[in-house]
């Protein structure tokens, strides 16, 4: 029998958090943190995903997040938070970005979409879908107008047309 994927869900509302890992835990095996510590403590090589709020009592999940993916952990990364995406999101190695409140189609069809993506995860489509995420984010909580004129905005256009770019050449290369 083949094991259930792992995600592990951290939040500081802890009814929250729980709520979350009862809306996946027929599907997937859960942990959940109800701060960073808890959260870096729990983190092995078996995660697949993570749920992380940027806000938690003793750090900030953007600090979780770097100190995952310092050691060497390839998960998923959802930024699942009540902050609003700022141009800070194109610097952060995740691969999407939710405004709570979130429902739970919303949530599980993200977690769906990123299990479907990991069959290709090889030949720089994920990367491509976390820019396309991150553009997306961005475009739906402020103007495309205001967006253009910054540096963390055209960058994002740039890298998103690079690795489109690149895949068409890979596929037409086969």
């Amino acid at each position: 029998m083949a094991t259930q994927p792992t995600i592990l869900v951290v939040d500081d509302e802890q009814e929250l958090a729980d709520l979350y890992a009862m809306w996946v835990d027929e599907e997937y095996d859960v942990l959940t943190a109800y701060d960073g510590r808890s959260a870096l403590e729990q983190m092995h090589g078996n995660v697949d995903v993570v749920l992380l709020d940027r806000h938690l009592p003793d750090t900030t999940g953007d600090d979780v997040l770097d100190e995952i993916r310092r050691q060497g952990y390839d998960c998923w990364v959802i930024m699942v938070t009540a902050v609003d995406p700022g141009l800070d999101i194109v610097e952060l190695d995740i691969d999407d970005y939710v405004t709570k409140p979130v429902t739970r189609v919303q949530l599980t069809r993200i977690i769906e979409n990123l299990r479907v993506q990991s069959r290709y995860s090889d030949d720089g489509r994920r990367e491509l879908e976390a820019l396309s995420n991150k553009m997306e984010t961005l475009e739906d909580e402020h103007s495309v107008d205001d967006l253009e004129g910054t540096e963390a905005y055209q960058r994002l256009e740039s890298d998103l047309k690079a690795m489109g770019d690149s895949l068409v050449e890979d596929i037409g290369g086969r």
